[in-house]
């Protein structure tokens, strides 16, 4: 009976946690990303356009979310912590919202919140060409980039999301 109880707690402990990437070492013994750099593009309510190509060198965040949606609106506070003290240091968060709102009434709402990381919002919502590219079938759903463009981990959330971002940036 031990032998089986050890086998199954080895065989849990050998399974990757949620949100998280498989990792190997890198040659100074960090852990680095096994994944491979997802290409995307996406041009934010600004018209300004954005891609993992211009953001090659620093950690990005893709955040789809929505204002109807409660668990995302929780997640604001720590995305606007993130965002004062990881930005100067290396962070982008691109926000992806999923919204139907005008674009006006959306920037007004972004205004009223103190939300100042770029935002995209393309037709279509889940349909969209930037949903479709990373999969997302419901919200809130988060992608953290390394700064090579490696997707690093999925779907994080309060302070593993937090750990997870100081970790990449400090990796300099």
């Amino acid at each position: 009976m031990t032998s089986i109880v050890l086998a199954c707690v080895a065989i849990v402990l050998a399974l990757p946690s949620v949100g998280s990437a498989p990792q190997t070492a890198t040659a100074d013994g960090r852990p680095r990303s096994t994944h491979h750099a997802v290409p995307w593009r996406a041009t934010d309510i600004d018209g300004h356009a954005w891609s993992s190509d211009t953001l090659h060198g620093r950690v990005v965040l893709v955040d789809f979310w929505a204002t109807w949606c409660a668990p995302c609106l929780e997640d604001l506070p720590r995305l606007k912590r993130l965002h004062a003290r990881q930005g100067p240091r290396g962070l982008t968060i691109i926000g992806v919202s999923l919204d139907r709102a005008t674009t006006r009434d959306f920037r007004s709402w972004l205004q009223r919140q103190a939300i100042t990381w770029p935002q995209v919002r393309e037709a279509g919502q889940y349909e969209s060409p930037l949903a479709r590219t990373f999969g997302v079938e419901a919200i809130p759903a988060s992608y953290l980039f390394d700064r090579d463009g490696r997707l690093h981990a999925t779907s994080l959330r309060g302070d593993a999301l937090e750990t997870r971002v100081s970790a990449l940036v400090e990796a300099r």
